[in-house]
């Protein structure tokens, strides 16, 4: 059996973490030999950021070694990047898996566990300067990036590219497209999108206003 897991803790991002796990169970549903788990430190509730509660399936302790785990961000992420058994638990699996993958600003607990070191990787673009802080982490803006056993993803929505992207390296491009199909998943250009918009968001964390990356600009404008 393949056995996948997404990480969950207090004030996760939602999508960060349902996006993949979608994406995984549909899967699963033509592919039978898949184990997919939600993971947190004490395997009971969760309360996310949104006001949504996930029940985890098992806890850090009863969590079998696992083949893959999705790493999601988040603003609890501010907290957990000082939760020891978080972090031990990141770099215990990372031991076993074959690939560590990271949604939106999940790569700072990536980064906390010691993973990004000499690694490329991305984060959401309005978390790209403050992990950019970190001089051994050679920053990539883009929406996927794979350097080597690490993979880390943009923003909320590019967790469920991710884990497409992970299902067709693990059962290929055809098992990939079919699951696309399943899930109705190939979303139309973005064209319409006000760019200029950016700088009328609220503010996140303590970051100056930045310019949009590039990936994001010549999706966004895609025709």
């Amino acid at each position: 059996m393949i056995k996948i897991g997404v990480l969950i803790y207090d004030k996760v991002q939602p999508l960060d973490a349902i996006g993949p796990w979608e994406v995984f169970a549909i899967w699963k549903k033509i592919n039978t030999s898949i184990d997919i788990y939600l993971v947190s430190e004490s395997g009971t509730y969760v309360e996310c950021d949104s006001d949504l509660i996930l029940k985890s399936h098992c806890s850090f302790a009863s969590c079998a070694s696992l083949d893959y785990l999705i790493v999601p961000g988040g603003m609890g992420r501010l907290e957990q990047v000082n939760n020891q058994q978080l972090i031990k638990f990141i770099q215990q699996q990372y031991q076993s898996c074959k690939l560590m993958l990271s949604v939106c600003t999940g790569a700072f607990l990536l980064a906390r566990a010691g993973l990004l070191e000499q690694q490329s990787a991305t984060t959401y673009w309005r978390a790209i300067e403050e992990l950019a802080q970190d001089k051994s982490i050679r920053i990539v803006p883009q929406r996927i990036v794979k350097s080597g056993k690490i993979w880390t993803a943009g923003g909320v929505s590019s967790g469920i590219d991710l884990a497409i992207e992970l299902v067709s390296e693990i059962a290929g491009i055809e098992e990939a497209d079919k699951l696309r199909l399943m899930l109705e998943y190939f979303p139309p250009s973005a064209a319409n999108c006000n760019l200029s918009l950016a700088n009328k968001l609220p503010a996140y964390g303590t970051s100056a206003i930045q310019e949009l990356p590039e990936y994001i600009t010549k999706q966004a404008n895609r025709k």
